[in-house]
């Protein structure tokens, strides 16, 4: 019994910490389940095939099989094959994002294979030739090596790893990962030949086979870090290149604003002096509760859309009334709540998030049949901001790599008819930018979609 559960152990030392490594990166709104309930699953299914392992182990016939190799291989890859194709069916991201992170941790599992097996040259009892694959030896180097190893390779890997698959855009970078996996592959390969051959040769001595191994590691860890590196900073370049889009597209944002003006400007020159006929015909003909009815008219529609204070943040409360208006242009029923005051958000991050918003609202609301209404809540509380914005809409097109749920999901989830997202990549980078997060929902029964925004606007 105690040889089986050193067996069992063995095989899930090294298969769990890697099977739960590639699905660290990603959020909790890119698995199709729970964050837990996946963790749970993935525990089980690691400890059930330890526990198999083990069993064949016992089981096999000595004389036909007479090393643990002919299982111990096979039984590993079998485990890494099924878990692979559970990743790949439950984290909703780009093939090459996934294929990122479990390169990345196969190069951790390799590593921990050959320094494993050099070390183990150096122990006594370590490097004889046994029926089994975990003795006491070997299993005590597996637990003390993952001990050291495992928190390094979360917090300087697999934390970076992660911000940086939020910022890639694989489509963009289909070399770098072809290379990348490429070169995996080959150091995969090169280093179970090295290790069959140096530890075939009874010639050689210990002094040396270690030293060979060592080199091995030092050349395998140099590339791959050299080489997720070049990745890392060409994500970076790309964020770059990002930010410098998106200043682009604020100040078009801006130079349409003040177009836009200068167009209702001229429009209400035109629409008064049109009012000034009407008023003086009324007048003429002595129709006085006519002129004081079309007054009140002309006050509701004009005056008052210019003049309503939404807040006391003067940036937010220009943009809600440009905006505002540009629905009421088009016959959309608007309804406003806003509380806010002095903000520490750059004027032109809140014309990138009401800007886009808003815009996406009011083309949404155009191709509405039915009572087009957009609905706007503002508040800011405890250091937070908060945004909603709600419109009438018929349709949006998702994403493939996405379900279609009744919660909010995040800006990747929604395809534009042009293109663009919706502009909802703008919000979720600017949200993002302040420690804060975006999210969006469409509600096919009630035919409504909603943004919701927030942004941590602490000092």
């Amino acid at each position: 019994m105690v040889t089986y559960l050193q067996q069992a152990l063995g095989f899930f030392i090294q298969l769990y910490p890697c099977a739960l490594m590639i699905f660290l990166p990603f959020r909790e709104e890119a698995y199709r389940f729970r964050r837990r309930m996946i963790y749970l699953c993935l525990t089980l299914a690691s400890a059930a095939f330890a526990c198999a392992y083990a069993a064949l182990v016992f089981l096999r016939d000595m004389e036909k099989y007479p090393s643990h190799i002919a299982i111990s291989n096979p039984g590993m890859m079998a485990a890494m094959l099924l878990i692979l194709a559970a990743y790949v069916w439950l984290v909703r991201e780009s093939l090459l994002k996934k294929l990122l992170v479990f390169f990345c941790v196969l190069f951790y599992a390799i590593f921990v294979f050959i320094l494993v097996n050099t070390l183990r040259l150096c122990v006594p009892g370590g490097g004889d030739v046994v029926s089994y694959a975990y003795n006491p030896e070997i299993l005590s180097l597996y637990a003390g090596i993952t001990v050291v190893l495992l928190p390094v390779m979360l917090i300087f890997v697999l934390r970076p790893l992660g911000m940086y698959i939020r910022e890639i855009e694989p489509k963009n970078m289909k070399r770098e990962f072809f290379i990348l996996i490429v070169s995996t592959l080959l150091f995969v390969t090169v280093t179970f030949y090295c290790d069959e051959i140096t530890g075939s040769r009874d010639s050689l001595k210990l002094e040396t086979l270690v030293l060979l191994r060592c080199v091995l590691m030092l050349v395998i860890l140099v590339d791959q870090i050299t080489l997720y590196w070049l990745v890392f900073r060409e994500s970076v370049r790309q964020k770059r290149d990002n930010e410098r889009q998106r200043t682009l597209e604020i100040q078009q944002l801006q130079y349409e604003k003040i177009v836009g003006d200068m167009e209702n400007t001229r429009r209400m020159r035109h629409d008064l002096r049109h009012h000034y006929n009407t008023l003086n015909d009324m007048l003429n003909r002595g129709q006085t509760e006519e002129m004081k009815a079309y007054l009140a008219g002309v006050i509701d529609t004009t005056v008052k859309r210019d003049t309503e204070l939404y807040c006391k943040n003067l940036t937010v409360n220009g943009l809600l009334q440009y905006y505002v208006g540009l629905a009421i242009d088009e016959g959309i029923r608007c309804r406003v709540r806003a509380e806010c005051g002095e903000l520490t958000v750059e004027s032109s991050d809140l014309t990138v998030l009401f800007g886009n918003a808003m815009e996406n609202a009011i083309n949404a609301c155009r191709k509405y049949p039915g009572t087009r209404w957009i609905d706007v809540q503002v508040g800011a509380m405890q250091g937070s901001l908060a945004i909603e914005v709600s419109n009438s809409c018929k349709g949006v097109r998702v994403n493939r790599h996405y379900q279609t749920e009744d919660g909010f999901s995040p800006a990747a989830a929604f395809l534009s008819d042009h293109g663009g997202g919706y502009g909802l990549r703008s919000l979720e980078n600017t949200a993002q930018k302040y420690g804060g997060s975006a999210s969006f929902r469409f509600n096919a029964e009630k035919e409504t979609f909603t943004a919701r925004i927030w942004l941590n606007i602490q000092e």
